[in-house]
């Protein structure tokens, strides 16, 4: 067997186990729970100069948070910083009393008139969803913004080949899906965004590798 016919043979068994993963993934039956401390103070105090760092990096005139939570802690901090920001989550409270809130999935696509934002944020959101829902989600996320798209998210820690998908970690019982970061990338890519490595490295400012930041390229 010649080493061409092993590659063809890896590459073979790796979109087998890719294809056997997707179709057999079954959505979470239980809405996700916090793990760490979620009350307000806590969270302002984790996210640091966080929204300071979105303000000045994007300069954005409007910011959506897709899955910012049940408390929409991002969404709070953004705008004590004078930032024009709304934030959807299947997890609001229903009605909502707050008008920069609403009560919606970033699996469908409700959202028409929200399509002006010039920075969507998504984080700590995707590894919560099965392969087929990230890319759903990321055909949203693209959707939804006229520039750029800011997402973290949690990654297979040792890929193989560029199918490797991690299915649970030890962080949380609801983490289903860590991708490997660069077929995480083509999603994007195929939804017509360019990356932009300058801003991701300004935005990971706590080096944890796990910053993406696209923009629309035309």
């Amino acid at each position: 067997m010649t080493l061409d016919d092993v590659l063809r043979s890896k590459a073979e068994m790796d979109l087998a186990r890719f294809e056997a993963l997707v179709l057999s993934q079954q959505p979470a039956s239980e809405p996700w729970k916090p793990v760490t401390p979620y009350d307000f103070e806590s969270r302002k105090a984790i996210e640091g100069k966080h929204p300071e760092l979105i303000k000045e990096v994007f300069q954005p005139a409007l910011v959506i948070d897709a899955g910012c939570g049940p408390d929409a802690i991002l969404v709070r901090l953004l705008q004590e910083q004078g930032v024009t920001a709304l934030g959807f989550d299947p997890q609001l409270p229903k009605p909502s009393i707050n008008p920069a809130l609403i009560r919606g999935s970033l699996l469908e696509q409700w959202f028409e008139d929200w399509r002006c934002a010039d920075l969507v944020i998504c984080r700590e959101v995707l590894e919560h969803l099965t392969v087929l829902q990230i890319r759903q989600a990321v055909m949203n996320l693209c959707a939804l913004s006229s520039k750029f798209v800011y997402a973290t998210t949690r990654y297979h820690p040792n890929p193989q080949s560029l199918l490797d998908v991690a299915t649970s970690d030890e962080l949380d019982p609801t983490h289903c899906s860590m991708l490997n970061q660069d077929l995480l990338r083509v999603l994007f890519v195929l939804e017509g965004f360019k990356r932009r490595a300058d801003l991701e490295q300004k935005m990971d400012w706590q080096q944890k590798g796990r910053v993406l930041v696209y923009e629309r390229a035309s």
